[in-house]
């Protein structure tokens, strides 16, 4: 049976100085969350980072969300992605405004988070999302069971390795955060221990070292981990590796 991973949601603001609570509230239910900051930045990480859904934290009747909402149904990568717009008011015309920009549903602030969580997933039950696939290097990873295989070989995987390496990859190229990956429903029987995380991630490098490709995962202190492929780990460690561990 596929391990349960956790999914991925990219906010984008059109106001870098604007305070969104949408991000916390997410990463508190679990969500790996990815933020913008702009619509060229929103419309980017949306094709890097491959989210589940897209939150619009922006006004309806400025420039940016009718960019956002084009170019994600314009590209064939992103135009089934659910969108939910964050609207400042609640009126019919601002909703009969967001859906036809393109969004998939609308939800009026001041708003309650239980409500904001369960809007997010009846998108994601709209949307089967079982053929995604992301690749690092020679890495790839079937997102929604954690299935991988390095070139044509298959990594033998339990659940909580696979819930690790789909989070992993859900975040890349950016950080998996540590609260994330702990409260991951995946527990399985061969997976207790009161350090379960350290441990998988242990198993996991482990694994792909053994398996060659130069993928690997790096611990990035206080905050979590991340994987990189063989080209970014050198290009990582000419940098600064100060705050990097193995």
């Amino acid at each position: 049976m596929p391990a349960i991973t956790p999914t991925a949601v990219l906010v984008v603001k059109d106001d870098p100085s604007m305070s969104s609570l949408a991000p916390r509230r997410l990463r508190h239910a679990g969500f790996v969350v990815h933020e913008a900051q702009s619509a060229d930045e929103g419309i980017r990480l949306a094709s890097d980072t491959w989210p589940d859904v897209v939150i619009l934290d922006m006004l309806v009747d400025k420039g940016p969300a009718t960019i956002v909402c084009e170019r994600l149904r314009d590209s064939p990568e992103t135009a089934d992605l659910p969108i939910l717009a964050l609207a400042a008011r609640d009126n019919v015309a601002t909703r009969v405004g967001l859906l036809e920009l393109g969004c998939d549903d609308c939800l009026a602030k001041p708003y309650e988070a239980d409500e904001l969580i369960a809007r997010v997933h009846v998108l994601l039950r709209r949307r089967p999302d079982g053929r995604l696939v992301r690749r690092i290097g020679s890495l790839r990873v079937q997102l929604a069971s954690g299935d991988a295989w390095i070139g044509a070989r298959v990594l033998e995987l339990t659940a909580g390795e696979r819930a690790i390496l789909s989070t992993l990859a859900r975040a890349y190229p950016s950080v998996a955060h540590r609260a994330a990956l702990d409260r991951l429903p995946w527990r399985a029987a061969d997976d207790v221990s009161s350090n379960v995380t350290e441990v998988l991630v242990a198993r996991l490098r482990q694994k792909l070292a053994a398996a060659g490709g130069g993928v690997e995962i790096r611990t990035v202190r206080r905050t979590g981990y991340r994987v990189l492929a063989a080209d970014a780990t050198r290009m990582d460690s000419q940098r600064a590796p100060s705050h990097l561990s193995r």
